[in-house]
Parts: C-alpha cells; sequence; structure tokens
C-alpha cells in the first residue's frame, strides 16, 4: 500500500495506486479472477497482486480467495484516492487534514490536492473551535494557490456555501448558510467551512479549505444534524464524497484557475 509517513501524529496516509485502481476494475465485473490472470494483465508480479489484494482487504474491501482466484463480495464505499478521480490523499485517523494540507502546501503540493481523513481527533472550526470528527463524515481540505489578495480570501465562502448547498439540494434536502461559512438543515448545523492562508497582503502564497460535513456519523450535540438523520437512511458515503468535491473543486477551477 502507498503510505506517506512524514506527518507526525497522523496515521497511514494512502495515496493513488493505479494497480488497485485495476485490481477492482476486474474484480468489479462479477467473476472470481486468479492472481495468475490479474499479474498478467497488470504487467506486475504475483506476489504483488497478493500484497495489494492483502491491503484491500484490510480497507474494508470483502474479498474472497480460493483455488479459483479472488471474488469481491463487498466494498466499504470510502472516498480512497483510487476511487476518486481526483489528486488526493486519504488518512484512516489524523490530527487534523488542516494540519496535513498546510505541511504538503509547504512542500509544494499542488494546487487543488484534496486532503480527506476518516477521522480526526483534532478537528476544529472558526475560532479553534471543536469539530467532532467521527467515523461516518467527510472531512476534507483542499490546497489552492489562487492569484488573490489577502483580504480576498473570505470572498470564497460564498461560492463554497453555495457549491455545498446545490449537492444538499440534489439530494432532497434543503439548508441554508450564513457568512461565517456554517451550512444549517433544518436550523441545525449539518457542516462548515474554515479557510486559512498564508501570503503577503497583496497575494497569497496559499489558501487551505478546510471542509466537514456530518453524513453518516453520530451527532451528540442537539445542535447539530446529518444526512442520514434528515434522511432516514444511510446515505452512500462515497457516492456523496464523489458529488460534493466535483462540485466544490469544478466551482474553484471556474474562479481561480
Amino acid at each position: 500500500m502507498k503510505f506517506l509517513k512524514h506527518f507526525k501524529n497522523n496515521i497511514e496516509m494512502l495515496k493513488n495506486s493505479s494497480i488497485k485502481r485495476k485490481i477492482l476494475e476486474e474484480l468489479r465485473k462479477g467473476r472470481t479472477v486468479s492472481g495468475d490472470y490479474l499479474a498478467s494483465k497488470l504487467g506486475v508480479s504475483r506476489v504483488a497482486i497478493w500484497k495489494h489484494i492483502r491491503e484491500l482487504k484490510e480497507l474494508g474491501y470483502g474479498i474472497i480467495a480460493d483455488k479459483k482466484g479472488y471474488r469481491l463480495v463487498h466494498e466499504p464505499r470510502k472516498p480512497y484516492p483510487w476511487e476518486i478521480d481526483i489528486p488526493s490523499y486519504y488518512l484512516k485517523k489524523t490530527t487534523s487534514t488542516m494540519e496535513v494540507a498546510k505541511k504538503l502546501a509547504e512542500k509544494g503540493e499542488k494546487s487543488f490536492t484534496v486532503i480527506i481523513a476518516e477521522e480526526q481527533i483534532q478537528g476544529r472550526g472558526k475560532l479553534k473551535k471543536k469539530w467532532q470528527s467521527k467515523p461516518g463524515g467527510l472531512y476534507f481540505s483542499i490546497i489552492l494557490r489562487p492569484k488573490i489578495r489577502l483580504v480576498d480570501v473570505e470572498n470564497l465562502v460564498p461560492l463554497l456555501s453555495s457549491a455545498i448547498l446545490d449537492t444538499l439540494k440534489k439530494l432532497g434536502i434543503e439548508g441554508n448558510a450564513n457568512d461565517k461559512g456554517e451550512i444549517f438543515v433544518n436550523g441545525k448545523k449539518i457542516g462548515g467551512i474554515l479557510i486559512e492562508a498564508k501570503g503577503e497582503i497583496d497575494i497569497v502564497e496559499y489558501v487551505i479549505v478546510g471542509i466537514g460535513i456530518n453524513v453518516n456519523n453520530e451527532v451528540t450535540y442537539l445542535s447539530a444534524t446529518s444526512l442520514k438523520k434528515e434522511l432516514g437512511r444511510e446515505v452512500d458515503l462515497l457516492e456523496f464524497s464523489k458529488n460534493i468535491l466535483s462540485a466544490i473543486l469544478d466551482t474553484l477551477r471556474r474562479n481561480f484557475n
């Protein structure tokens, strides 16, 4: 599994894997596939296939192995990098995607790269307020390098809010946002936007956009809600992630490419 381990207090940062993507493409055809076939098809060794299969199983993919080969019986439906067509990293657990994104930005990571976490142990919102980030929600940060003044960074908030609300509307959920970047449904908070930037007065070096959405995660505050609560059912986290990331990145590219 391709992990990056350069960040203190972060655990197993996954990056895109063309091998995993191709293995899953073959397994999703609904048949049992031999290791020899996969090795030949992908141009790698049988041992490499075995290692990737093992790692996929560790990440929640239900893959059954028998004498005939491998068969996929269920999937975790999580936004792993090989599941989405977006430059991204994925962490099972981290302090905060904002902190990881900042470190990557300082190292020169390109604009529009997304850092997604399954769980944050130090997630935060405006004014350093704690943001509960339990598994089942969607928590991510985006690295941007727009040619704008530092004072204009806050103009991102209404653009991002609109993209989020449009995505919720496609699920049949009507929401609203305030000028702080907080997203509400039926008067309860379902998500939020946090923006931090580094640069000079007349130009920014980089901007980090952090977004958290309560999807299937447990919410304990009476003032909060989730997509699961509002819809009365589990939401496909992978599909929702693809939709909202596409809407947000399209909006950002149109305005800041």
